[in-house]
């Protein structure tokens, strides 16, 4: 790991700005962690003596971001940098936000508020690496390790605990037996946080590697029970090879680009397993989990505050990722035709099995063949068969004109005729569907 950080000049105009003025200043945290593991860092923020009103005074463009616990945001042409004054913080009331701070003089004792040792490190040029917790060694062991106390800094701000996953994911680093320890003691702390940063931490960790939920199931069990039930929910079927909640997490990482929708929907779509199990000659068998997964997906999706859009996708995708499609003309006609859903909608429904069959045993790994016939299949539809109603050759007006119908009755024939074109796409010509429609209501 490199020692020596090179900074961008904007951040060493403001260090040597700071120290000109007779204050110490060091680029602190996040920055230092990321450079000392050979990532270039996405930001740089920056820990000081000086008081929020003595680094207002020294730079010209700044704003007051959170001046009550030592924040000030600096300007410069190109970006912004937070600098914070060296701080302790009193007693935390909500598990999250500290009831006051106090302003100190020394940085080991701002340095030792911090969550974890790999972000309780400090940079200076001149005076090197500041790390008086041993966050370096942390991070050539892989280790993500609370600063002092394990249970006070869970106590202190409970968010912290899913920190800690997103760190582990996000590094491939393990937690500290100890650390992990007080997590488990803690996790009742969890609810105090918003539910907004609860999905906010969870969405990095599908991103980065879904498999670390595996170690934090209790963690959210408050809002997904099921998530234990599946870890400890076997499949002795020949199309698995290991527990549901693995299973599931196989497929979430088995998606080519990340995709947050996605992502949930197949974090949720075999949730309902082991409520469903049942097991005959030695088989397991889960008859019906698509139909509860449904019900346990609008329930989360509601519960997570999730997007309008989301509650509605992602637990059709839980509903309909184990259909057969055995037969594709029958399968598309269903989901475009009889559900109405749209081509958006089904290249989802292509990714969710394709992520589902490849997470399964190399035995169940063989229905790919089918899944690659359906998608063949609605790539040649999308060239040669209409699946919407704004594909036919005639539209609502024209229905009306041509049965004088009750207007209600407009979209059920529009849809007929679709299905019919859908399969027979020769019969899409306006005259022939007009010609069709006389007949039928004259």
């Amino acid at each position: 790991m490199q020692k020596r950080m090179d900074l961008p000049n904007y951040v060493s105009n403001i260090l040597s700005s700071l120290n000109d003025h007779g204050f110490q200043a060091f680029v602190v945290g996040g920055c230092v962690r990321d450079a000392l593991l050979g990532i270039e860092p996405s930001d740089y923020d920056i820990t000081t003596n000086a008081l929020p009103d003595q680094v207002e005074t020294i730079f010209s463009h700044t704003i007051p971001t959170g001046k009550k616990h030592g924040t000030i945001t600096i300007l410069t042409d190109t970006n912004m940098v937070e600098v914070t004054t060296y701080r302790i913080e009193a007693d935390y009331q909500d598990h999250r936000h500290p009831n006051s701070v106090q302003f100190v003089d020394d940085l080991v004792q701002d340095l030792a508020r911090r969550d974890f040792t790999i972000n309780a490190m400090a940079y200076h040029p001149e005076v090197g690496l500041v790390d008086p917790f041993g966050g370096q060694s942390d991070l050539e062991k892989g280790l993500i390790r609370a600063v002092g106390d394990a249970n006070k800094r869970f106590e202190e701000d409970a968010l912290r605990m899913l920190r800690a996953h997103r760190f582990a994911s996000r590094y491939h680093f393990q937690i500290e037996a100890k650390t992990f320890l007080a997590i488990q003691t803690c996790t009742p702390y969890i609810t105090s946080i918003s539910v907004e940063r609860i999905r906010s931490e969870l969405t990095k960790i599908l991103a980065y590697n879904p498999y670390e939920i595996e170690n934090m199931t209790q963690l959210l069990s408050h809002w997904m029970p099921e998530l234990e039930a599946c870890r400890i929910c076997t499949q002795t079927t020949p199309y698995h090879d290991t527990n549901v909640l693995h299973h599931i997490l196989r497929a979430c990482a088995l998606l080519p680009t990340f995709d947050e929708t996605l992502a949930y929907a197949l974090l949720m779509h075999d949730l309902a397993k082991p409520a469903c199990k049942t097991t005959k000659d030695g088989k397991d068998h889960f008859k019906g989990h698509p139909v509860l997964g449904y019900t346990i997906a609008k329930r989360i999706c509601h519960d997570f505050k999730l997007t309008n859009v989301q509650k509605k996708t992602i637990p059709n995708l839980v509903l309909y990722h184990d259909e057969k499609c055995s037969d594709p003309l029958a399968f598309i006609a269903k989901m475009r035709i009889e559900r109405g859903f749209d081509d958006a909608f089904m290249q989802q429904l292509l990714l969710v099995k394709y992520c589902d069959i490849m997470a399964h045993s190399a035995y169940g790994q063989r229905t790919i063949v089918k899944w690659k016939k359906l998608k063949e299949v609605y790539a040649d539809c999308q060239e040669m068969r209409p699946m919407a109603i704004t594909d036919l050759a005639i539209n609502g007006k024209d229905v009306f004109l041509a049965t004088n119908c009750e207007k209600a009755q407009i979209k059920p024939i529009l849809k007929e005729i679709l299905l019919d074109c859908f399969y027979h796409p020769q019969k899409n010509q306006s005259e022939d569907l007009l010609k069709e429609l006389r007949e039928k209501y004259r």
